[in-house]
This record gives C-alpha cells, structure tokens and sequence, in this order.
C-alpha cells in the first residue's frame, strides 16, 4: 500500500509538472508512518490546493474526474467512516464558491462513486457526499431531489443492518421467506436476476463452475438464492432450468420487491450477502467480491 501511495502520489505530481493548472498534492507528514494514517492524511488533504473560484478547474470536467478517481480509489485503504464524514463535508463546503462548481463536484461523486461500472464505484463513500450535499442549501433545488432520492436508496438494507424480509414463490410452488431460509445456513448470496438477462446468464455459468462455491451449497453451508423481482409469472416459466438445482430459484409474488421498492436493485444482476443472522454482509456487490466473502464465510 505504501507503494500505491508513493506512485499515486508521483502520478498527481507528474501531471501537475505537464500542466499548472493540475492538483498539487499534498505533502504527507514524515511522522505518519503507518499506511491508514498516511492515506487518511492524503484524503483528508487531497484538495488543500484546489481553487473552487478558478473556473478553469473547478468547472473542467476532465480536470475534476481526473483527480476524484485518484481521490476515490483511498477510499478503501483506510477506515473510511472515521475519515470521509469529515472530509467530505468540508470539501462540500469549500466548493460552495460558484454553484456550477459544486454541481459539477456532486455530479463527479456520483459518476465515480454511485455507477456500477465504475472501478472505484463505493456506495458506503458516496453516502457520505450524500448526507453532505442533502444536509446543505446550496445544490440546486432540482438536482437536491435527485440526491436525495439516491441518499433513501443507499440507506435501504445497508450492509450491517437486517435485510428486509419477503417471500418467494419458487419453481415447484411453494412459498419461503428470504430470512427463514438465510437462518438455515451460515451465508446466503441472494441474486436479483431477469430470466432474459444476458450479464446474469453469464454469471450464473461462473459460480456453477466454480467447485469450492458448488461445496459450500452441497454441505448446507451456503445458500444461493436467485429471484426475479419482478413478478412477470409467463416470463418466470420461460425462464426454467436456467439456475442450478442446487440453489433456491424463484420469484416474488405480484412483483412485491419491486412495487415496494423493498430493496436496491440498479442493474440485473445485483447480489447480496446475508448472514445466518439475517445481517447485510454486502449489498450490490461486484460477482468477484461476493464470492470471495461468501467462501471466507462459509468454507
């Protein structure tokens, strides 16, 4: 990590010497030496030099999207509920020079942090940009709706929190509960997916190939749960045979999931990680990320 940080650091320099108007980096005290502090420092610094009144930054796309995903790719190299509460907020506060400016700042919070295709996308960071942008009265009226709607999304089924329950009608008929069958094993992946989606076939060959995950579903020990949210019972039976016989496969009953807005589900497939307990371990997790934490809980 501390490599990461030296050539993260090199690269910003680097830039900086190919155009004076590129974000100086900070300075990292030499008497911080572990990597969490370190990285805490530079996030909490990052923007020291930054002019929010200098339009040809505050207001260049290119030039603002350059430096938050260097910013934003900290993020999980230090403890960032301790460090992003602060820093976002004061950084909040100092773009609060020209409007455009912190349109700009709060739309770049979203394309890197919010967008699942983006690789330093971080929903429990961007909550925090959130609270943030919500909590004040200078983003525009029309665009505060649109933040704010975001915000209610990212606080539904919060990893740490219980997951909301619900039923699910599986392929032979009967009905289960999301967390009477979370109770039954030590993890359960839950995957949102469309019988017609394309990513989710893709998916669902990955993990029926994967053995160590194929073990964990055989001994009992993990569950995997693939349900269609959204109700459409002609389009459920089309879909027959295409999951595992091994996992649960099944639909939500009229749609509930979805007319309810029970829970958050952007793009299809979308996976959570439940406990036994009926704890959110992760939510919208990328396929990679949510296998290896379901190994690590289960095998």
């Amino acid at each position: 990590m501390r490599r990461f940080l030296s050539i993260l650091i090199t690269a910003l320099a680097a830039a900086s010497g190919a155009n004076s108007q590129e974000l100086q980096p900070p300075q990292i005290p030499d008497s911080l030496t572990a990597t969490p502090e370190r990285t805490a420092y530079l996030i909490e610094h990052f923007w020291d030099n930054m002019d929010f009144a200098d339009t040809t930054m505050s207001t260049n796309a290119a030039f603002m999207e350059q430096n938050f995903a260097y910013y934003a790719s900290l993020f999980p190299h230090t403890d960032m509920h301790k460090v992003l509460p602060g820093a976002a907020s004061r950084l909040l506060e100092r773009a609060q020079v020209l409007r455009d400016a912190y349109n700009l700042l709060a739309e770049t919070a979203d394309t890197y942090l919010y967008e699942p295709e983006s690789p330093v996308a971080n929903e429990e960071a961007y909550r925090y940009f959130l609270l943030a942008i919500t909590g004040s009265g200078f983003i525009d009226p029309a665009l505060r709706v649109r933040y704010r709607i975001q915000l209610e999304d990212i606080n539904k089924n919060r990893p740490g929190t219980i997951a909301t329950d619900f039923e699910i009608k599986t392929r032979n008929g009967d009905t289960v509960s999301l967390l009477g069958k979370c109770r039954e094993a030590k993890g359960t992946l839950l995957i949102f997916y469309d019988p017609e989606c394309h990513d989710c076939t893709v998916l669902v060959n990955e993990l029926k190939q994967d053995m160590e995950l194929t073990k964990a579903v055989e001994s009992g020990h993990l569950n995997i749960i693939a349900v269609y949210p959204e109700g459409d019972e002609e389009l459920f039976a089309n879909g027959a045979k295409k999951i595992p016989d091994g996992w649960i496969d099944g639909i939500s009953p009229e749609g509930q999931i979805i007319e309810e807005e029970l829970y958050s589900i952007r793009s299809f497939p979308t996976i959570y990680l439940i406990d036994s307990d009926g704890t959110v371990l992760i939510r919208n997790a990328a396929p990679v990320t949510a296998v290896s934490e379901a190994k690590k809980l289960t095998l």
